[in-house]
Parts: C-alpha cells; structure tokens; sequence
C-alpha cells in the first residue's frame, strides 16, 4: 500500500479549518499506528523520524498492545468498571472503550483530549452514536 492509499487526503476538506499541509503529532502518530487518519505532511514527517529512530514504529505499537493488556485486566479481572482516557488523540483501532467493553459490555470510558484536530474531527469519530462520550477543548 502506497503512502497515498493510507491516508485520507481525499478528506482534506471535510474538516473546516483543519491544515492538512503541517504535519500534526497525532496524525503522525496515527500514521506510525497504520490508521488512515493522516495526510502527505504527516506520512513526511513520520518517515523523517523514523529515518533517524527506526525502532520508533515497533515502540508506538507496543506501547498501544500494553494499553490494551492494562485495559483488558482492569475491566475484566480487576473488576474496574469507569475509564478515563486522557490525552486520547485520534480514535483507532483497539481504544480503550472498545477493549473495555469487550471485557466488559458495561464499562464506560470518557475520551478526554486538548487537540483541536480532535475537536474538529469530533464525537462522531469517537463512535457512530455508540461510541464513548469525547470531552475537547478547541486551542
């Protein structure tokens, strides 16, 4: 798959206001994810880091297999039933929310994140009116 077939360039302008021509950090950190939320400038710039951390793709998906580990004991064997995920970025694949309720359908989890590129893509990219509740604040 081609850098152009990842990302969702063709979206560019569904999100008002949103440069899609500077790279963001979470959709770079999408990018390193294998999500399609990511455009050219930050597909670049993603490649510019892993040029000189070439490690860096394999850390960003252990780190995100460890949140589901944490998040599958806590809602199934720890019996926790109430998440905060703060600092949530942009929504993929294996959220706290969707690993949670796997483990337990009646854990609830609030997305908690600053970023205006999460604002602006909003709570319909959390879920499709099923998803968990999305607290942003626009910069």
């Amino acid at each position: 798959m081609t850098g152009a077939d990842r990302g969702s360039d063709t979206r560019a302008g569904r999100i008002a206001g949103l440069d899609t021509s500077v790279a963001h950090p979470a959709r770079v950190y999408d990018y390193w994810l294998g999500g399609k939320d990511n455009f050219a400038a930050d597909r670049e710039a993603a490649e510019k880091v892993l040029a000189v951390a070439p490690g860096l793709r394999f850390r960003v998906r252990a780190n995100r297999a460890f949140l589901g580990r944490v998040t599958r004991f806590l809602a199934g064997e720890a019996g926790i039933r109430q998440f905060l995920d703060l600092g949530t970025g942009i929504p993929s694949a294996d959220n706290t929310h969707e690993v949670a309720q796997r483990a337990a359908p009646e854990a609830r989890v609030v997305h908690v994140d600053h970023d205006p590129v999460l604002h602006r893509a909003g709570p319909g990219r959390a879920g499709t009116g099923t998803g968990p509740p999305v607290a942003a604040r626009p910069q």
